[in-house]
């Protein structure tokens, strides 16, 4: 019997996949903290203090279920995780439990030490936020003086241990000129790099980062500059996956299907961006929680709301809009909202001269159609 090679990418999709169908919760962000070393413009977390939240032996015991649960691979993100005293012990404990470890952070509070005790945990990943490559445009976005030598040190100490390393780059009015730049330095250091344009409201609700996020021509125009018109149109590699899209059901995504999320306060949501449904692990368990995200999606794709247009949209196949989105700004889940339908629009306008030109060009060369 002939054996199929496959990578560790393709073997994980494949168990993903198979999770999704059989509604195993093998991922799990973990949102450790609230509390941050930055203050950055666009972040939609709702504060930067960390005040009730969960503490060591709730967590480990929250890990315990999530693995009980089928848990395997386990995000670690904030706020700023390296803010935490103990995140050295909780991250050993997972380790311990045979997860995957994934870390997401800033990089600026990392030292000597804790680049040594991160190698010697064998993450998966650590993912990095990059906000600009000169430290006034990263500073612009931090709003902290100093953190941009200290993200480069970050990076740097762990460039040296050859951690795995996954650098991303939120994309705004105050560092789209620098985009190109962060692509060819990161990239100069052997890391991949991945960029995303979206910008959310705050989870509380706020709108106020908005302000910040980037006008759909402007969005079309990063996409083009840095993938190229017939790259850009599959995505290319190289940005941020948009993988919520509603034009196929409210969630054709993995959350509530293989994936979700836990605020530092201990309530369970679809995802780190979508902040209903909440239940709450203080007073419940994460298998009771499970079967609420789960109901919960199977509701919404069955009876999405009379605001659900979608699937008649003409430029459905081409938005990015998920249900989140409109969550936050709409506090409903179904509603197409004005920015991404004019995004798709212009997306597909690009979409169509690029068949036009390719159809051309085969007609010059006798390949008809």
């Amino acid at each position: 019997m002939k054996i199929e090679e496959s990578s560790p990418r393709q073997l994980w999709t494949r168990l993903s996949d198979k999770a999704a169908r059989q509604r195993v919760p093998v991922q799990a962000m973990i949102e450790l903290t609230y509390g941050c070393n930055l203050r950055c413009v666009h972040c939609y977390n709702p504060t930067h203090q960390a005040k009730d939240e969960l503490g060591t032996a709730q967590i480990k015991a929250l890990i315990d279920q999530l693995v009980e649960a089928g848990g395997l691979d386990l995000a670690f993100t904030g706020g700023e995780i390296f803010t935490r005293r103990d995140l050295f012990e909780i991250l050993a404990y997972a380790a311990a439990k045979g997860c995957l470890i994934t870390l997401l952070t800033n990089a600026t509070l990392i030292t000597p030490r804790r680049a040594d005790r991160i190698q010697a945990l064998h993450p998966q990943c650590v993912e990095i936020s990059i906000y600009g490559v000169t430290q006034a445009t990263y500073e612009r976005v931090t709003r902290i003086p100093g953190s941009f030598t200290r993200f480069m040190t970050g990076v740097r100490l762990l460039r040296e241990r050859a951690v795995p390393l996954l650098i991303k780059m939120p994309v705004m009015t105050l560092n789209q000129h620098e985009v190109q730049p962060a692509k060819r330095l990161v990239e100069g250091w052997g890391i991949k790099f991945i960029y995303s344009t979206e910008i959310f409201p705050r989870v509380d609700g706020s709108i106020e980062p908005l302000q910040y996020r980037l006008a759909p021509h402007e969005v079309v125009h990063i996409d083009e500059s840095i993938l190229g018109p017939r790259r850009w149109r599959a995505g290319g590699g190289v940005r941020k996956g948009e993988t919520c899209q509603a034009h196929e059901g409210l969630f054709t995504c993995k959350c509530g299907k293989s994936s979700l999320a836990v605020t530092p306060y201990g309530r369970m949501n679809l995802c780190v961006s979508l902040p209903t449904p909440q239940y709450d692990l203080r007073s419940g368990t994460v298998a009771d929680g499970w079967k609420t995200l789960v109901d919960f999606v199977d509701q919404a794709n069955t009876a999405p709301g009379e605001a659900y247009e979608c699937p008649d949209c003409p430029v459905q196949s081409h938005c990015r809009q998920g249900p989140m989105n409109a969550w936050l700004e709409r506090r409903r889940l179904e509603p197409c909202l004005a920015y991404f339908k004019e995004l798709a629009t212009l997306e597909k306008q690009v979409s169509e001269a690029v068949n036009r030109t390719d159809q051309g060009t085969r007609e010059e060369h006798g390949g008809g159609s």
